[in-house]
């Protein structure tokens, strides 16, 4: 096993090396209001945020503001506004989307709302995070800098050559729903172990 794992990451390095010159920058848009603290957030990470209308599909979109209504429709598949209908393609296609959780309707309603109804939209809710979104509080972009990528360092010696990250590793640092896991440019992600942190509700940034 440990042969095959020296093989692989002999072949990841053949193909980092091909591919570096063509790196690029990651994009990240906003539905709603933009926060500054979560511009920062992505901005530190080698991310460029990019005006919604751009015409190129971002690789992170960040929900602010939603409606109960629009939490429904998303929800049912049924998307009529051109947000909801940006947010279930994307869904569709198993990209990134990150909901703002200060930011949900269902939120300021969940003190007034009767408890059977309430319920039902705690269900819509988290029906998006079964389709794949995530939902992050506000203070997740303000707190988390380190909190995880400390614990990768036990599991991947950080230096210049490209590490993979499998699925047996990923295991090892005991991930939650809700939490971030920062990258950067010396480790790959194997695609078994990032759907793994997607089922997990782990946001990979």
């Amino acid at each position: 096993m440990d042969n095959v794992e020296i093989l692989v990451q002999k072949i990841t390095d053949i193909i980092i090396q091909r591919l570096q010159k063509e790196e690029s920058r990651g994009t990240v848009t906003f539905l709603g209001k933009e926060y500054l603290s979560i511009r920062t957030y992505y901005e530190r990470r080698g991310y460029e945020i990019v005006p919604v209308k751009d015409k190129f599909n971002p690789d992170i979109v960040i929900v602010t503001e939603l409606s109960i209504l629009s939490m429904n429709r998303i929800a049912l598949g049924l998307p009529q506004t051109e947000d909801e209908v940006t947010i279930w393609k994307r869904l569709l296609n198993k990209k990134d989307v990150i909901f703002l959780e200060e930011g949900m309707e269902i939120q300021t309603s969940q003190h007034v709302a009767p408890r059977a109804l309430l319920q039902v939209l705690v269900n819509y809710k988290n029906q998006l995070v079964r389709y794949g979104a995530s939902i992050f509080p506000l203070k997740n972009f303000e707190e988390r800098d380190q909190t995880i990528n400390k614990e990768v360092k036990d599991v991947i010696h950080k230096s210049d050559k490209k590490e993979l990250l499998t699925i047996a590793k990923v295991r090892k640092l005991n991930l939650q729903a809700g939490d971030i896991f920062e990258t950067d440019k010396n480790i790959i992600i194997t695609a078994l172990a990032r759907d793994y942190m997607r089922d997990l509700g782990v946001q990979i940034v």
